[in-house]
């Protein structure tokens, strides 16, 4: 827990003074070193204690930290740390406190801040608690619980609770373990220390001590007190430029960070602002020069000569700057100018390498002198060097095993993914690279059939500085291995070997079947819980990596690949009911899962539940339709039952099983049924208010069964009716009346695509709006613009004939006027009506029922045209600006994501698209398992869908 500032605790007067506020600062020396006991965890708060003169410890070299320490010792300490005035205070009147010493409990008791253990003892030599402990401190710095969590400990009771939560709150005091605070353990004198150090350093306000740059890109920050580093923001500026800082690195103990900036440091002034720590930003700036050249270095006393040129000699240097950071690649490094005596010409690669060229062939021990000068800092390097025999790689090391995203090595993995990391060197200790390696040294593998060695490239590596020998997949790279690379110089001998453990590609194997979570019913497709694990104990969800490792006794389960990629365990029940045993077989393994399933009776359509999205009121002479949409219906599992497709108008065996809604009433005169029967899908039946008054209206269901042989017949689902009560209202139960929305009128003249209803509505009591029939009302409109037609409105003009009637505006407004026939007196009632001359384009694209969370299935045949833009376009619903559904949209189409189940070889066989972007996209070679992404473009409006590709 972070120690943070309280800007509200305040020292009463007789327990703070400014030279306590001032010495509570972390200790600017470290003089617990004279303590052979004190261990690191404690030094700061032991510095703490001995800078402000509360104690000297047990002797010169021992502070006794791991000692109980008793409430008289640490009285006397406290009191020093908080400079209380105790020459001055009241005696409290303990007989069991020591004259030398009573000035210092009486000035905590008279501060409020301790008292004795009865009227005239004060147990001084008793072992301090825990709790008590908690309680001293929490009344010395006057610390408050910070939330109202309940304390995890539970070994504290109600009486010491209050000062434990205000030092648990305030980070100044954790527990013994997570549940027990130790509290009525004995107290060292080290943990006390901690304690108080802790509470003292709440109050002191946090600095910037000093910033400084520690290399070229980075500058540390460093605080005089340990700093909430989830708090902490940092900006760094030079001048009034802001500085983006790349990467932030908190050190251990908080109270220094490094900012890694995102360029490097040029001349001029950084200045860090700090915020988040205190109620003002904590600033601190440093000084910096532009990046140089500081050390120049020669690497060997020897020049190996070249091989293949003896009269070419080379050696290594190093180049640094004023930051001891390694720049002999850098640009600023390329400036050496590099002399050599004997007229021995020396020119360097700018990369670290030395070539010494003579006019005639050296000769083993001849001397070169060499003096590198770089001249913008005067920077100068000079060394003697020894003509030696040529190079040759001489030991190699082995660092290990990389791989740039930190994965284990694994046969499931590319092998390229791998590199062995390696350092290598020849007889003169300097580094070498991979082609030299590869010259000089022989690598071998102990089991080729998992690896078989590639060779040695430079550029390996994190920072691509380092040699990596990479290797080529074996037969048995799947099932992983123990493989020893072995390397032997051609030239030395010397032999180095490093292990490498592939480990084994996961793989399936275990496969337990789950009892379904929804009732299994005879025909039905369900889905089927499953856990899949490998032999590491990871559960396997992926489709891909299932596919064909798991068979069943039954093809009526398989798995299938759902929109997230995982598999799905599909099963088909049989059509008749009874016990079913479900085996899953592991291929590889061959571990066996069973289950056996309950499959009950086939679901048929049970009952009408209710009736949605229908009005129970009608007006008189006024009528109310009900289709197949506005019918809830369930199945005897008490499940939604879908009849579409599943209704029929007549009795025979191809009929069997189906449905029909019958509808009636009363016959007591207030409704009227017309159309009693449901036997399609767009069937409807309807409801016409004849008197005021009250009908009760039933609707079952009929389903055609066998009654002999080749003899069927509609027989009424028992379970099924549904009694809906419909009332008939006349013109005495409206209050009012009102027109109904209709919304914008496109100007397409005579094609009437875009006409719409107008209903009106009479408004009761209390506010339940009943749609009148057409002979309660007249209406009236600009016959020059509009017509009213069978209940519908239309406009006459035409966009572009009659366009000069719009004049300069897209738009126009003219006036419907309903007069309808109250129950006393006539009521008009007139809306605005907008013209529009701009053309339909799409306002809105959905999707039709087939797409569920974004994904549809397609069959590989409906991809086999020339053009599939038009099957791929069937699951969308698309409606124009004036609300009108668009038939046929025609989006340009873009297909991304493609995920094929198997690639083939062939790339002509692959996953194609032929005229992505386009509204004739053409896709070829599909297979079921392939997946696809599309996006479809429409009118500015975009959408997308994720397809399944089925057989």
């Amino acid at each position: 827990m972070a120690y943070q500032p309280k800007s509200y605790r305040k020292f009463a007067a007789t327990t703070a003074t400014a030279a306590m506020v001032a010495s509570a600062v972390a200790p600017v020396a470290s003089l617990a070193a004279g303590f052979t006991d004190v261990a690191p965890q404690y030094k700061d708060a032991v510095d703490f204690l001995v800078s402000t003169g509360a104690t000297n410890g047990k002797t010169e070299t021992q502070f006794g930290v791991y000692e109980q320490i008793t409430r008289l010792d640490a009285a006397v300490i406290l009191a020093k740390v908080l400079k209380l005035d105790v020459d001055n205070a009241k005696d409290a009147g303990f007989t069991d406190v020591p004259k030398d010493r009573a000035k210092y409990v009486n000035a905590l008791v008279e501060a409020g801040i301790l008292n004795g253990k009865s009227e005239g003892k004060f147990g001084a030599y008793d072992n301090l608690t825990r709790v008590e402990m908690a309680k001293i401190i929490a009344n010395a710095y006057k610390l408050e619980k910070q939330n109202d969590n309940a304390l995890p400990f539970t070994d504290v009771n109600a009486t010491w609770a209050p000062f434990v939560k205000a030092l648990y709150d305030n980070g100044v005091t954790s527990g013994k373990t997570e549940t027990s605070f130790g509290a009525y353990e004995n107290i060292t004198r080290g943990d006390f220390a901690q304690f108080v150090y802790r509470a003292a350093n709440l109050d002191v306000a946090p600095e910037v001590v000093s910033v400084s740059a520690i290399n070229a890109k980075t500058l540390k920050v460093t605080f005089n007190k340990a700093v909430d580093d989830t708090k902490a923001k940092f900006e760094v500026k030079k001048g009034s430029v802001t500085v983006n800082v790349a990467k932030t690195t908190f050190s251990a103990d908080k109270k220094s960070v490094e900012l890694e900036l995102a360029s490097k440091l040029f001349e001029g002034e950084y200045t860090v602002n700090v915020t988040g720590l205190a109620d003002q930003a904590l600033t601190g700036s440093v000084k910096v020069e532009n990046e140089k050249v500081a050390k120049i270095e020669l690497l060997g006393e020897v020049a190996p000569i070249n091989a293949q040129n003896k009269k070419q000699a080379t050696v290594a240097y190093r180049v640094f700057n004023q930051y001891g950071e390694d720049i002999t690649k850098s640009p600023l490094a390329s400036s050496i100018s590099w002399t050599a005596s004997n007229g021995v010409d020396a020119q360097d690669d700018d990369k670290g390498v030395l070539t010494l060229t003579n006019t005639s062939d050296f000769k083993t021990g001849d001397k070169v002198a060499i003096t590198g000068i770089n001249v913008s800092t005067n920077t100068v390097v000079s060394g003697v060097v020894t003509i030696s025999d040529a190079s040759a790689t001489d030991t190699v090391e082995f660092v290990g095993i990389y791989n740039k995203d930190g994965k284990e090595f694994s046969g499931d993995l590319a092998v390229g993914d791998f590199v062995l990391l390696l350092n290598a060197k020849d007889q003169y200790g300097n580094d070498v690279n991979a082609s030299k390696v590869n010259d000089d040294v022989v690598f071998t593998s102990s089991n080729p059939s998992v690896l078989t060695i590639d060779k040695a490239y430079d550029g390996q590596g994190k920072d691509k500085d380092k040699i990596g020998l990479k290797f080529t997949a074996g037969p048995n790279y799947a099932n992983g291995g123990k493989v020893i690379i072995t390397a032997i110089s051609k030239t030395s001998g010397k032999v180095a070997q490093f292990e490498v453990n592939v480990k084994a590609a996961p793989a399936l194997d275990t496969f337990t079947l789950g009892t379904p979570t929804e009732i299994v019913a005879a025909g039905e497709k369900v889905k089927l819980p499953f856990t899949a694990v490998d032999q590491y104990g990871n559960t396997v969800t992926k489709y891909e990596a299932l596919e064909g490792k798991v068979t069943f006794n039954t093809d009526k389960a398989k798995l299938v690949k759902d929109a997230s990629g995982n598999a799905v365990l599909e099963y088909t029940a049989p059509d008749t009911k009874g016990l079913q045993v479900l085996v899953a077989t592991v291929v590889g393994s061959g571990k066996v899962s069973q289950l056996t399933i309950d499959v009950k009776e086939a679901a048929y359509a049970a009952t009408i539940e209710s009736l949605k999205n229908v009005t129970t009121t009608v007006a008189k002479d006024g009528k109310v339709e009900i289709s197949l949409s506005n019918l809830v219906v369930k199945d005897q599992y008490g499940r939604t039952f879908d009849l579409k497709d599943k209704l029929t108008n007549t009795e025979n065996g191809a009929s069997l099983g189906r449905y029909k809604i019958v509808v009636t009433d009363s016959e007591n005169g207030a409704v009227k049924v017309a159309g009693a029967e449901i036997t399609a899908n767009d069937g409807k039946i309807t409801i016409t208010g004849l008197e005021k008054g009250s009908e009760e209206v039933t609707f079952k269901l009929q389903r055609v069964e066998k009654i002999a042989e080749n003899t069927y017949k509609f027989k009424d689902v028992a379970t099924s009716p549904l009694k809906v009560t419909f009332n008939t209202v006349d013109k005495s139960a409206f209050t009012s009346f009102e027109i109904g929305e209709i919304g914008k009128l496109y100007a397409d003249g005579t094609k009437s695509t875009h006409a719409k209803a107008l209903k009106v509505y009479g408004v009761k009591a209390d506010g339940t709006k009943v749609e009148l029939p057409s002979n309660y009302y007249n209406v009236i409109v600009d016959s020059n613009v509009l017509t009213f037609t069978d209940g519908k409105l239309d406009v006459k003009l035409d966009a572009e004939t009659d366009k000069d009637k719009f004049g300069t505006k897209d738009e126009i407004t003219t006036k419907v006027t309903v007069i309808v026939e109250g129950e006393e007196d006539p009521v008009t009632l007139t809306k605005d009506i907008v013209v529009s001359k701009v053309k339909p384009k799409a306002d809105k694209i959905e999707f039709t029922d087939v797409v569920k969370n974004g994904t549809a299935s397609i069959a590989v045949a409906d991809l086999t045209d020339e053009n599939d833009a038009a099957d791929l376009s069937a699951v969308l619903k698309v409606t124009d600006q004036y609300g009108v559904e668009i038939a046929d949209p025609a989006p340009i189409i873009t297909v991304t994501n493609i995920k094929e189940k198997t690639v083939d070889t062939d790339p002509a066989q692959r996953f194609k698209v032929d005229r992505n972007g386009s509204r004739t996209v053409d896709i070829q070679n599909v297979e079921a398992g392939d997946t696809f992404t599309v996006t479809y473009l429409l009118d500015g409006k975009t959408a997308t869908v994720k397809f399944i590709v089925t057989e």
